[in-house]
């Protein structure tokens, strides 16, 4: 199978119609592609193990070397769209977002764009990276499982919220440490309305995310956060923050892209992080 392909499935997966720009080609020979080593953060150590090992390509979610690109845009206009689909309105949102831009644009800037490619182009194996769609992948599904949840009890507590993760194998499948958590509200806190919040580059900020519960959001599930972002959740007390855990979201979104390329006869193997 050759990248663009490859490629293709992912764009067709997560119900986009071009590739974000945290995403894409890192390196590619133009050699079909048979046999893929993936993994959630990658580098030159495991280009080099792939090579030795004699796979084709690597797959990474987290999008190490992806050249020239800069994704402070993609996530000020993901993060509009999915304020305003909480209902924050529209020109609320777009400020809140577009205010991260110019600081995410100079934390980019010193950053070693071409660590992947030239160490995949000197190796000369293929490398990809799959960020934004895996996450939607991620979100969509569970969203769909929060959805479920809010239907058949409607007064649905946080820990029922943490019931129905731990149906999805990805997070039972994540060490102890790194299990679904609730880090604002507790077991017997009411959900209310349940918004997952997983794909747009980077989490949401305090400010976005007190928007939110403005706007009516009772319960926030998301991979991570910080200690400001819970601090500023708990402070604005009227919403609950429910950590699903990081390796196990990535994994969720990715694996069903990578269940898509193996469906196709592609072998993968997964190593760092993949649960």
């Amino acid at each position: 199978m050759k990248m663009s392909e490859m490629l293709q499935i992912a764009l067709d997966l997560a119900g986009l119609e071009a590739m974000p720009e945290d995403s894409g080609v890192v390196y590619d020979n133009g050699k079909d592609i048979q046999k893929v080593l993936a993994g959630i953060d990658m580098s030159a150590a495991e280009l080099m193990i792939a090579k030795q090992l004699g796979f084709d390509c690597v797959a990474q979610h987290h999008p190490n070397g992806i050249v020239n690109k800069d994704s402070a845009m993609l996530l000020a206009r993901d993060h509009t769209k999915k304020m305003i689909e909480c209902g924050v309105p529209c020109n609320v949102a777009q400020k809140l977002a577009y205010a991260r831009v110019d600081q995410m644009h100079k934390g980019m800037h010193g950053r070693n764009m071409a660590n992947m490619s030239s160490v995949a182009k000197l190796l000369d194996i293929n490398d990809l990276a799959l960020h934004t769609p895996a996450d939607i992948l991620a979100e969509r599904y569970t969203q769909k499982v929060m959805d479920q949840l809010m239907e058949d009890k409607p007064g649905c507590t946080c820990q029922d919220v943490i019931d129905q993760l731990m149906t999805i194998r990805e997070y039972q499948g994540a060490y102890d440490t790194q299990k679904p958590e609730i880090w604002v509200g507790n077991k017997d806190s009411y959900a209310g309305k349940i918004y997952v919040v997983m794909y747009g580059v980077g989490a949401p900020n305090v400010e976005e995310y007190n928007a939110m519960a403005d706007a009516g959001i009772g319960t926030f599930v998301t991979m991570h956060a910080t200690k400001e972002v819970i601090e500023g959740v708990k402070k604005h007390n009227k919403a609950n923050l429910i950590i699903a855990g990081h390796m196990s979201s990535d994994s969720l979104g990715f694996n069903q892209i990578l269940d898509a390329w193996e469906a196709k006869g592609v072998e993968i193997v997964r190593i760092n992080g993949i649960i």
